[in-house]
């Protein structure tokens, strides 16, 4: 009797005393004392500053929020369920709630001094039917994905392992959502152009599609309150014609439905009727007071697309070759047992090649480089299948025959210039960073190295081809009062060049003397920076300094 009341003592006064302490060489029973302070000593730990103990000693409860958590196991008191506790506790931690709403997980251990956020878990989050749907649609409009896959076999089978008690929508209702969430999201965008300040440049191009229908396409480039690029698709809509005033007026009215005025530039490729849409547009903005310098800097030619015609005007200098080149990868592309025969001859060869064939489309240029390149790498493969197949010479001789040794010789002549204006054109048509002020680098080394070459007696076939880039690239850089001035006054504002470098830039392009046209535009651009300082300064540096005072 007396040993279970030794028992149930110790079991109220704290964990047991270890076997150690009680064994048979040591007779001496321990004493309350030297329990308590061994109690003592286990409670230091830093989970009794948020907890107390409960009545019955085999549970803790919260000092903040009131939880009750088991702090007992069987062997004594265990904190590390308080210490988990107090990691996710929201009384303890009010920055923990939209976290935990978020779906974001803090790794234990640190929330007693800093919080980490981790990785996503889905286990603190509650079941929301309306999220799963939003979520789902999210997915199917980022990923571009069909409406149909909703009802995809495969699909519902995986959303039923994740969740079974989501309802998958039809197709119908997804189409339905989809379009709901477009209006939510054009609300935003909408309210945030009523507050944004700054001003927008626009992007637009044209085109028709194989079934004849006219499509156009608006983008909105702008900075937005925390000095990041944006991009914004206004719209995409089928128009009646390419006439200018036609796509003038649907400018007009998706930038009146958006609460959009202020436009600094247009970017537009050099079609004529794009000139004629413009005009209409700058006369439409002057009258709403609102564009940049009355509209001056409104209309920018696309640089991709000049340096696009420029290409188009070498090349044609040896159609002849670039074509018998295309039909010779036409022909190995067109079925697969072409293609392996080319593969075993490079197998024979001995040379491998991690390029497959490459077939250009007549609207990019881009893609005649990509395909000259892949063709050339696989030159002496060409040359074995002239020998190897009888079909190869058959078929190539309806057309433009085979390539033959100068053809190859052209393009590899041909290779190092378009690979220059490849990666030009890929740094000037960048969408996700701030372009505006390499362009100018870009274009103008573009210029520099056409003009050396046009220079060239070495090779005539590479001065004939540079001679007629440089007519064409005159066309539109030749002439100093066509041209936009912002793309130089964007380069002034970049701290890596400053006026200087555009000084020089246009002297090495345009000659130097004091007659000369190089002068004339190293004016112009000075007094464009002045206006525009005058400007912005106006507009924004005096309601500055009265906030500031």
């Amino acid at each position: 009797m007396e040993s279970q009341n030794t028992e149930s003592n110790a079991d109220n006064a704290g964990p047991s005393v270890p076997a150690s302490c009680a064994g048979e060489t040591n007779t001496e029973a321990p004493t309350m004392e030297s329990v308590e302070s061994k109690v003592t000593l286990r409670q230091r730990s830093s989970a009794w500053e948020h907890f107390k103990k409960t009545e019955d000693n085999n549970k803790g409860k919260c000092n903040h929020c009131g939880a009750v958590v088991t702090i007992r196991s069987r062997t004594g008191v265990n904190t590390s369920t308080m210490l988990k506790h107090i990691n996710r506790c929201r009384k303890l931690h009010p920055e923990l709630e939209d976290d935990i709403v978020a779906g974001k997980r803090f790794k234990q251990g640190t929330l007693m001094n800093q919080p980490k956020k981790t990785e996503v878990v889905a286990s603190y989050l509650k079941y929301d039917k309306d999220d799963c749907r939003k979520s789902l649609v999210r997915m199917i409009i980022k990923d571009e994905l069909p409406f149909r896959i909703v009802e995809k076999e495969g699909f519902r089978e995986f959303i039923y392992t994740l969740q079974p008690r989501f309802e998958i929508p039809s197709r119908r209702t997804i189409t339905r959502d989809c379009f709901s969430l477009f209006l939510e999201e054009k609300k935003k965008l909408k309210m945030f152009f009523e507050k944004h300040k700054g001003s927008v440049s626009l992007t637009t191009d044209t085109w028709t599609s194989v079934r004849n229908i006219n499509y156009m396409c608006l983008t909105a480039h702008f900075i937005d309150e925390n000095w990041n690029l944006q991009k914004k698709i206004l719209n995409f809509c089928q128009i009646l014609s390419h006439k200018g005033v036609v796509i003038g007026k649907m400018i007009e009215r998706c930038l009146v439905s958006w609460g959009i005025s202020r436009i600094f530039t247009i970017t537009v490729d050099n079609a004529s009727s794009n000139d004629v849409g413009i005009r209409f547009l700058r006369r439409r903005l002057q009258s709403w007071g609102t564009s940049v310098l009355n509209g001056e800097f409104l209309h920018m030619r696309c640089g991709a697309h000049i340096l696009n015609l420029v290409v188009k005007d070498g090349l044609e200098e040896n159609k002849a070759s670039i074509s018998r080149i295309r039909c010779a990868v036409r022909y190995v592309r067109s079925s697969p047992a072409r293609s392996n025969k080319l593969k075993e001859c490079l197998t024979h060869l001995k040379l491998g090649s991690s390029v497959g064939l490459s077939l250009d489309v007549e609207t990019r240029w881009n893609s005649t480089y990509l395909m000259l390149e892949s063709a050339l790498e696989q030159k002496k493969a060409f040359d074995m299948l002239e020998l190897e197949d009888e079909k190869y010479l058959v078929e190539l001789g309806k057309l433009d025959g085979v390539p033959t040794e100068s053809d190859w010789e052209y393009a590899k002549t041909y290779l190092p210039i378009l690979k220059f204006f490849y990666d030009a054109t890929l740094k000037v048509s960048a969408t996700k960073h701030v372009t505006g002020n390499s362009y100018l680098k870009e274009v103008f080394g573009v210029g520099l190295m056409i003009r050396k070459m046009s220079l060239n007696k070495t090779d005539p076939n590479q001065k004939a081809m540079a001679t007629k880039m440089k007519a064409k690239f005159d066309k539109y850089w030749g002439d100093v009062d066509n041209m936009n001035l912002v793309i130089f006054v964007a380069c002034v504002l970049d701290p890596r060049y400053k006026m200087k470098f555009v000084t020089w830039l246009i002297r090495e392009n345009y000659g130097s003397g004091s007659d000369s046209i190089a002068e004339t535009l190293v004016f112009k651009v000075t007094k464009v920076v002045e206006k525009m300082f005058d400007y912005y300064n106006d507009k924004f540096g005096s309601s500055k300094e009265t906030s500031d005072a």
